[in-house]
């Protein structure tokens, strides 16, 4: 559903006229890969699992690597390029089980100057050094650099894209305003390097933008992507209230012959189980929920187990929240589960 980025830098955030997610808005491509500044925000989030591409039986790492575009409305009629509207922020992150820790880095800049940039037309978000991008061949590249290991990435699609809710128009709430533009890229084939070793895995692209912050009534989200070992893919969400009641659900899921079901709020049942204490922030995590979703007319359920219990990030320093992204399993699939709100509510 996602994600984080509706929370990112929200002091900045002055009234301003930003475009609405309307429905029956058709998606087009390459150009909606690329930004849509004139949307108050976007993410384009990249999470995998990687293991050694020489060693098929090594033990596997989660990674993530995301791009968020915010946009600033300028103070006043300033004519100053310094007086940018964009802002991107990056964040990377390593989860490996030899260690049982989550490593992760993050990098900030507001556009232009050679410090950032989010193009229009296709693929190409970066921050310094830091860069996601589409190549010519209709790959997709990143290059971030996490506690001093360079991810040198490539992911070649496997699939088409799965295009979200109705067409890519994905509701988050009650309101049809409530809502975001999204489409996701599951199996992914990774490619490419970490820390100058040839590494192999696969990975999930999830790609929104939106300008409508959550329900009133939300303190946070549950979110589960999953890529299925017999080729399908497993999206589930749902926002909560203070009481862990759904505001809204959903979800989808794609069979590996194409054929693709919408869920609707009622036929997703997220219940929160596997509680992990966090021995930094003392906040609790539901990191291993139980779920289940209604599809063709009987209900399917999943336990979900994560990588490892610690993958708690904590971006409060730089105006983001504290919450859990996470690398996790279940039976036939594998995939990254975020949980917000439950340290404190979301304040946008």
């Amino acid at each position: 559903m996602r994600r984080r980025a509706l929370m990112l830098l929200a002091p900045l955030l002055l009234a301003a006229d930003f475009a609405p997610v309307r429905p029956g808005v058709a998606l087009r491509f390459p150009a909606d890969h690329g930004a849509h500044p004139a949307f108050r925000t976007e993410w384009w989030y990249v999470t995998g699992w990687l293991r050694p591409a020489a060693v098929t039986s090594a033990p596997a790492s989660g990674t993530q690597i995301t791009f968020f575009r915010t946009r600033v409305p300028r103070a006043g009629t300033s004519g100053s390029r310094f007086a940018t509207e964009q802002v991107i922020f990056a964040h990377a992150a390593i989860a490996d089980p030899a260690t049982g820790r989550l490593r992760h880095a993050t990098r900030i800049a507001r556009s232009g100057f050679g410090l950032a940039q989010a193009r229009e037309g296709d693929l190409d978000v970066a921050v310094d050094d830091w860069r996601l991008w589409r190549g010519r061949d209709g790959r997709l590249h990143a290059h971030v650099v996490v506690a001093g290991e360079a991810l040198d990435l490539a992911f070649t699609p496997t699939q088409p894209l799965l295009l979200q809710g109705r067409g890519g128009y994905s509701q988050k709430g009650p309101s049809p305003s409530e809502a975001s533009h999204y489409y996701s890229w599951p199996q992914l084939r990774i490619s490419g390097a970490r820390a100058g070793k040839p590494v192999a895995g696969t990975a999930w692209l999830d790609r929104e933008w939106s300008s409508t912050l959550l329900n009133p009534r939300a303190v946070g989200w549950d979110w589960l992507g999953l890529n299925l070992d017999d080729g399908g893919a497993l999206t589930l969400f749902r926002v909560r209230d203070r009481q862990g009641q759904a505001v809204w659900a959903g979800g989808s899921h794609r069979d590996a012959r194409g054929k693709t079901v919408v869920f609707q709020p009622d036929e997703v049942d997220w219940r929160a189980a596997g509680w992990w204490r966090s021995p930094r922030s003392g906040a609790r995590w539901p990191v291993g929920p139980q779920v289940r979703y209604r599809l063709n007319n009987q209900w399917q359920r999943i336990e979900i187990k994560p990588l490892m219990p610690d993958q708690e990030l904590d971006s409060r320093t730089g105006g983001g929240p504290l919450y859990w992204e996470g690398a996790v399993t279940v039976p036939g699939g594998r995939g990254y589960l975020e949980l917000t709100g439950y340290a404190a509510p979301l304040r946008m």
